[in-house]
């Protein structure tokens, strides 16, 4: 009687694991076809905010595209970075841009660079007569801005980080769709990893809207972040605080003409810290700082 009962009993636990895995299997198989992704902001509380460092930010400004150079901006150059490295600047802001054969130069824009950067008629780089209309990495790396000032590379920026160890890295890398972006981080990861890979935490990492965090801490465990909004059409102060209580991003770059005694009310008791961009008046920097800003992004202003 005993195998008569036990037989249809295990009949029935074969048939509902067999079912249990059949309907895992379809599950499965439905969200691969439906190209579903988990991440970390995906689920609520799986990871708290990130302990960002901002000890960097006690220098009052951040100069701007290396610094400027005899009245000249926007060079990124090897000159500018040395020149307002003796000026007393430590953090430098640095223009990247793509080449069209793929690699990541100091660079605000092509036509800026086309307009701005003098090539030799004579200089020839693998056999190759240098022109400007091609923005390749050997034409970026074989021309001089005005005619004076060397261009700059990432294996450039990264042996000046091992020279001047007191110096950080603010990017501003221009693209904010992912595909680019993951592009451009990706090289800063692999350039470092075959000099020194500590040097990216001397990186400070600009991002252009929300969703740009995730990408970019999914390639490396960035230091530090700063949330730039000149191309985010839906800030809001609101949306901004809660993003920064959220992430832990208490960094956050804007216009000066955007800062007001109102934004900083808000931001200040969260503890985010303000910049404002691009400044080259002394009376304005103040009237910035007396608004609510905690570093300016200049060209030709001098540390305190």
């Amino acid at each position: 009687m005993k195998k008569k009962i036990w037989l249809p009993i295990t009949i029935i636990v074969l048939v509902i694991i067999a079912l249990a895995v059949g309907t895992g299997t379809i599950i499965l198989n439905n969200i691969k076809n439906r190209n579903i992704t988990t991440t970390i902001s995906d689920i609520p509380g799986s990871e708290p905010p990130y302990n960002f460092d901002y000890s960097w930010a006690n220098n009052p400004y951040i100069a701007h595209a290396m610094g400027g150079i005899m009245g000249e901006s926007y060079t990124n150059s090897y000159e500018a970075f040395l020149l307002n490295y003796q000026l007393g600047h430590r953090v430098f802001e640095v223009d990247f841009s793509l080449t069209d054969d793929g690699y990541n130069v100091a660079a605000h824009d092509v036509d800026r660079w086309r307009n701005n950067a003098t090539v030799p008629p004579d200089s020839e780089i693998q056999g190759s007569t240098l022109d400007t209309e091609e923005f390749t990495y050997n034409n970026f790396m074989s021309s001089l801005w005005y005619g004076e000032y060397h261009t700059i590379d990432l294996s450039i920026l990264f042996d000046l980080l091992q020279k001047y160890p007191d110096v950080y890295i603010v990017t501003d890398t221009k693209y904010c769709d992912e595909a680019n972006v993951r592009k451009q981080f990706s090289s800063f990861v692999e350039t470092a990893n075959a000099i020194d890979p500590s040097l990216l935490d001397r990186f400070i990492i600009q991002i252009y809207n929300q969703e740009m965090l995730d990408w970019v801490m999914d390639i490396y465990a960035w230091k530090s972040i700063i949330y730039t909004l000149y191309q985010d059409p839906n800030w809001t102060p609101e949306n901004v605080l809660a993003f920064s209580k959220s992430t832990g991003v208490k960094f956050i770059t804007m216009w000066d003409s955007w800062l007001t005694p109102e934004i900083s009310q808000i931001w200040k008791p969260a503890d985010i810290k303000i910049a404002t961009h691009t400044l080259n008046n002394l009376t304005r920097a103040e009237q910035s700082r007396t608004r609510g800003a905690d570093v300016i992004y200049t060209d030709f202003l001098l540390p305190l």
